[in-house]
This record gives structure tokens, sequence and C-alpha cells, in this order.
């Protein structure tokens, strides 16, 4: 190799931290202005202040902060032994939300209560079984069946529980995570498939046992309908107009109207998006867009790139998670997919999420930079 290709190698390899670490800035900077006027008319008439809901979202911001700053600093191999702790810690917290402290919302039992504080323990199971899977699959010196029987006993739990809280959003969101580390990993497209046939199959189930399921998922074929406009396709409707009203530049920001309760509780979570369209118009979804765009291709570009099968399974399982819960998010708003109640990563108001996400990109991140530094 010639010392000018390896000179534009590295050049490559050191672009890919700012740009991610540039993306989840935006997208943060985004999202906490977005909330603060998403919020606004909730937070109005649940505290009589119009901020009482976006210093929430900066509290958990500079939580998140520190705990991506924490997870930077440790050096990739270190959660090959963390991911077994990862795991039993994030059931454990899955398991309470059965108990006295689990609290229901919307139908699904997926939270914690202590006192003034609330969280959602699936979302760090996301991260949790990231590192499992990416971990168990690469211990080179097993089988690669036994690999795999590993990654799906580790990962088994998580998915069950998350599907026994009703959280359905959630339970897709980790099968299409674990379905890329999979396919990453080099599993065959046999096994592959029989997966596939499975999680559509428990879907489906899932989705016709409840009334309200099937209801959001048939208001995609007309949400403006009579028979769907007054139920499930209201806020789906509604998410539409919003974005329609925005046009090109939007209506300005604070200045929407579809916040108004027409978007329900969930303007400032769910259908964010829908805000961004209507206040910033087609130039602030289609930035939004292209910075997790951005997050796609430095993921993609890093799993091709590092020597480490660990660092890469974690690269792919941590892209397709964050980028699969943004096109739904986005697909949510625009009709195209059901109501599933995934928050927009970065963006939506939500600790959680928040936290985690930043979090699994500072994992990321950590790569990135030994991937330039090595």
């Amino acid at each position: 190799m010639s010392k000018s290709t390896s000179k534009s190698k590295l050049s490559s390899d050191r672009r890919y931290f700012p740009l991610l670490l540039g993306s989840s800035i935006a997208l943060c900077v985004i999202g906490i202005t977005m909330v603060l006027s998403a919020s606004s008319v909730s937070s109005i008439q649940s505290s009589g202040s119009s901020f009482s809901i976006v210093l929430k979202q900066l509290l958990f911001l500079g939580i998140g902060s520190a705990f991506a700053f924490l997870a930077f600093k440790i050096p990739t191999p270190i959660y090959r032994k963390l991911a077994p702790l990862a795991v039993v810690g994030s059931c454990a917290l899955q398991l309470l939300i059965f108990t006295p402290l689990g609290v229901n919302i919307n139908g699904n039992r997926n939270w914690l209560e202590f006192g003034p504080i609330r969280f959602q323990p699936s979302e760090f199971g996301k991260l949790a079984l990231v590192l499992w899977v990416a971990d168990a699959l690469t211990r080179n010196a097993i089988p690669l069946k036994d690999r795999l029987v590993r990654a799906l006993l580790g990962s088994a739990p998580i998915l069950i529980l998350v599907l026994a809280g009703k959280d359905l959003g959630t339970a897709i969101i980790v099968f299409v995570t674990l379905f890329a580390i999979l396919f990453a990993a080099g599993i065959s497209g046999r096994t592959l498939s029989f997966f596939g046939v499975l999680v559509i199959l428990g879907t489906a189930a899932l989705v016709v046992s409840q009334s309200h399921r099937l209801k959001r998922f048939t208001a995609l074929l007309d949400p403006f309908s009579v028979a769907n406009y007054q139920s499930a396709g209201w806020q789906p409707a509604h998410g539409i107009m919003a974005l329609a009203t925005g046009g090109l530049f939007g209506v300005g920001l604070g200045a929407g109207s579809q916040k108004w309760g027409n978007l329900g509780p969930e303007a400032h979570t769910d259908f964010i998006f829908a805000v961004i369209g209507e206040e910033v118009g087609l130039f602030g979804t289609l930035m939004v867009v292209a910075i997790f765009g951005v997050i796609l291709w430095c993921g993609c570009s890093l799993a091709l790139r590092v020597k480490d099968n660990f660092s890469r399974l974690i690269a792919v399982g941590v892209t397709a998670w964050i980028v699969f819960q943004a096109l739904t998010n986005m697909g949510s708003s625009i009709g195209v997919f059901p109501v599933i109640g995934v928050p927009l990563p970065f963006v939506s108001y939500g600790g959680s999420s928040l936290i985690s996400t930043l979090a699994a990109v500072a994992i990321l991140l950590r790569i990135a930079h030994d991937r330039a530094n090595s």
C-alpha cells in the first residue's frame, strides 16, 4: 500500500468521530428546541409554566451526557465483561415492573416509579442486548451454532419480559436490532428467514390479540375515514395535517397549532417529528432525516472498517437500533407506520430513551476513536 493511499485511509477513518459527535449534538439541540415548543401547552396545563417539561429534558440531557462520557472512557474490550452484568441488571429491572413499583401507561406496563423518578427499563435492555449478542457471536473458540444459541439465550429473557409488559413498539425495535446483528455475524439465510417468520407471526398475533392495537394498524389504510378519524386515526391524521400545514419552511417556531390537543399528550414524544414539520417545514424535517442519514453512514462505514468483530457487531447493533427507531417514529407521523409509541432518538422528550441512546452512541464514538488512532 502506498503512502498516499495509507494517508487517505487514515484521513477517512478520522472523520467518523467528528461526524458522529456533531450529528448527536445537533439532534440534541434540535430536541431541546422542539421539546420546548411542542410541550409548552401540556407544560402550562400541568404546572402553570411552559418550561417545566423542557427543564426536565435538560436535566436528562445532563445525566445522559455524564453517562456518555463514562461509556466513552471505557475501553471497548471491557464491554465483553460487562455484557452479562448488563443483561442480568436489565432483566432484574424489567421484572420489577410486575411488582407494585410498575406503572401502567397507555395500556403498557413498562415503567418503574421510585417516588418522583420514573423510567423505562426496556430502553436500557436494548443496549444490554447489543453488548450480549455481539460478545456471544464473536467468541471464535466456540462453534457458530453454539454461539448462536448463547446469543439467543441471553436475548430471549429481554424480549420475553418486554412483550410481557405489552410494549410492542420496543419489542419490534429489539427484534430488528437482533436481526441486524445476526445478519452481520454471517448467520445463514435459512436461520434468519426462520426467525423472520417467527417475528412476523408473533407480531401479527400480538396485534390481533388486542383491539386497540388492531385499530392502529387498520387506521393506516385511511386515517381520515369516518370510522378511523375519531379513534385510532386521530393522531396520524393530525400528524399529516401538521406536516402539510408546514409547507417548505414552516409556520415558525412555537406557532404550530396541532400541538394544542390534536396530537394529544404525545406532541413532544411520539409526534415531535410532526411538530417539526409544522413549525420548521419540509426544510426542518429533511434536515433531521439527513442527520440520521449521517449516523447511518458512519455506523455502517465503521462496521466495514474495524478489524475487531466485537466492535463491528456493536456498531451494527447500535446503528440499526437508532436508525430503525427513528424511521419508525417518523413513519408514524406521516401515516406510513402504525403508532406504536417509540420516541425519536435524541429528539423526543424522555429520560430513559435519551440516556440509553447517548450511552450507546458514546460506545460507537469510542469505536470510531479507536479506529482513527489504530
